[in-house]
């Protein structure tokens, strides 16, 4: 018989979190395999299910008053059936932790409650569903190694330790206690990139209550009879029809745009290149954060990129009509009042002339991968003159970083699409726009290398390289490697959101199966196009 929790009237911030949820059964205490001497084997986890911030759930819940929230075998299994009840019922998991790590009286029997935590969130994973966590005081060991830092989106409470050794065990295996506040605690993970926020107890509910809404709905799967026959051709030089028939649409409604303002000036490849990275524009920052208000963030330790996964900016719609993209947009509802689909997003870089390194396609690889697990479409913003080069990005990898970016963003198997809002400079920028359609901004470019690289490694002058490159956006889609370029009326927040949710509203439209033959299609042959 399932009971209501009883900790409700606790007085932290998890009381209000866990109000309603209902605690399920608790499950047999571990024997006590070592003899430990008056060993209490009862587990300090327990899980429920119910509404928490008002998205339906499974919570997984760590209470530290049972031996220090130590987790052993009766907590393996307990942790299990919660990730179990998520897939089955097609949920979200939550896990608020409160634990020293691996329950030492159990020895090699607790410890390896690890690797079935593991295999549990891989099944969670399998399932496209979202695994949440709050790594609360104390969060250590195994439990921030499987569960705290690994789920899909993290928080830590400020004023909590988190690491992987705690402070007295540093101390006691190393000869010297860790720096005050250098290390292990909620603001030195997060400024270490290894959370996604650190807020204070009074903000949990806040952080889970937009964590969980950026989340909680898989995105829908349209079955193939909606897909219009003009986007069902997957011959390779149709498999492009649709997008082509559509970008010659844009266009017109793009000329039509900026017939009263006269015609976009004639540029030289140079002078694009100057207007790319001297003009007037938004950082592929500020571009993310007006094209998910709501959102949350994933962070990393390099700044210089930057994600976030929520709904993206709609337009405010009357009852009874659908938000944009209605009941076509992807992971969208209809009705939600100025809010369009859930996507996740990634500025690469978020400010101009970022040059991203290691770290910060880690991060772009991570999500991608959370965007392809979870249904969900995958949005690019691309700014950067090139990754970083220097010694330090050589020793960490900066090329199988890239590589590994690239191959997460062509495997995405949600609708994806990348804006270059600014510079895009060689394989750097490349990662991030393999996408299943590529729109330009009119102060964007291109190119293989910098010209200033270019010019160097041909001995021509600066302007040359740039000239000669072909790097202009309508370069770019007369080559066939972008598909349309943003007409002016797209520049600003809603208009950008607008155009966004048009373009994954269409793809979402598509069967699976084709618009993913589309995009191999695309990126594994040579572009067809000449100037």
């Amino acid at each position: 018989m399932a009971e209501r929790d009883s900790t409700a009237t606790t007085r932290d911030w998890r009381a209000a979190v866990l109000a309603d949820v209902i605690r399920r059964p608790a499950v047999a205490g571990a024997p006590n395999r070592l003899g430990w001497p008056g060993y209490d084997g009862r587990p300090a986890l327990w899980w429920g299910t119910g509404p928490v911030e008002g998205v339906d759930a499974v919570v997984a819940v760590w209470d530290f008053a049972v031996n220090g929230g130590s987790f052993g075998e009766a907590d393996a299994g307990a942790f299990a059936d919660a990730a179990a009840a998520a897939v089955a019922g097609r949920r979200p998991l939550v896990s608020l932790v409160r634990s020293g790590g691996t329950r030492l009286q159990e020895g090699v029997a607790g410890l390896v409650g690890l690797a079935r935590v593991s295999l549990a969130l891989a099944e969670v994973a399998a399932a496209g569903l979202p695994h949440v966590a709050v790594s609360d005081q104390p969060t250590t060991g195994g439990m921030w190694v499987t569960v705290g830092s690994r789920a899909d989106l993290r928080c830590a409470v400020l004023g909590a330790t988190v690491g992987f050794a705690g402070p007295r065990v540093v101390a006691a295996v190393t000869g010297e206690a860790p720096p005050a506040g250098a290390s292990h605690t909620a603001a030195a993970a997060h400024a270490a990139g290894l959370v996604d926020a650190a807020v204070a107890p009074a903000a949990v509910a806040s952080w889970l209550r937009r964590a969980l809404d950026a989340v909680a709905v898989p995105a829908r799967v349209l079955p193939a009879a909606r897909t219009p026959d003009r986007l069902a051709r997957t011959d390779a030089d149709g498999d492009r029809a649709g997008i082509a028939d559509n970008s010659r649409a844009d266009n017109s409604r793009a000329d039509a745009s900026q017939a009263g303002s006269g015609p976009a000036p004639a540029r030289g490849g140079w002078e694009q290149v100057l207007a790319a990275r001297t003009g007037q524009r938004r950082h592929a920052g500020d571009i993310l954060d007006s094209l998910f208000p709501s959102g949350v963030d994933l962070t990393g330790p390099d700044r210089t990129v930057r994600a976030r996964v929520g709904r993206l900016a709609g337009t405010p719609v009357a009852d009874g009509e659908h938000s944009a993209g209605g009941e076509l947009s992807a992971g969208g509802e209809p009705g939600a009042g100025g809010l369009g689909p859930r996507a996740v997003g990634v500025a690469l870089a978020a400010e101009r002339g970022g040059a991203p390194g290691p770290a910060g396609y880690r991060l772009l690889v991570r999500a991608a991968g959370l965007a392809s697990r979870l249904g969900l479409p995958l949005v690019t913003l691309v700014d950067t003159p090139g990754a970083e080069c220097g010694p330090a990005a050589e020793a960490g990898g900066i090329a199988a970083e890239i590589g590994a970016a690239m191959a997460e963003v062509l495997g995405c198997a949600s609708p994806t699409l990348s804006v270059i809002v600014g510079e895009g400079g060689s394989g750097g920028a490349l990662a991030a726009c393999c996408t299943d359609v590529v729109l330009m901004s009119p102060d964007s470019y291109v190119t293989a290398l910098s010209p200033e690289g270019t010019a160097t490694t041909l001995r021509i002058s600066v302007e040359q390289a740039a000239d000669t490159a072909g790097l202009r956006p309508s370069d770019l889609v007369s080559l066939g490697f972008a598909d349309d370029v943003l007409a002016p009326r797209d520049a600003g927040p809603t208009g950008l959101a607008h155009r966004v949710t048009e373009a994954l509203t269409e793809l979402t439209m598509r069967d699976n199966d084709v618009r993913l033959s589309q995009r191999r299609a695309k990126w594994s042959t040579g572009l067809g196009g000449f100037l």
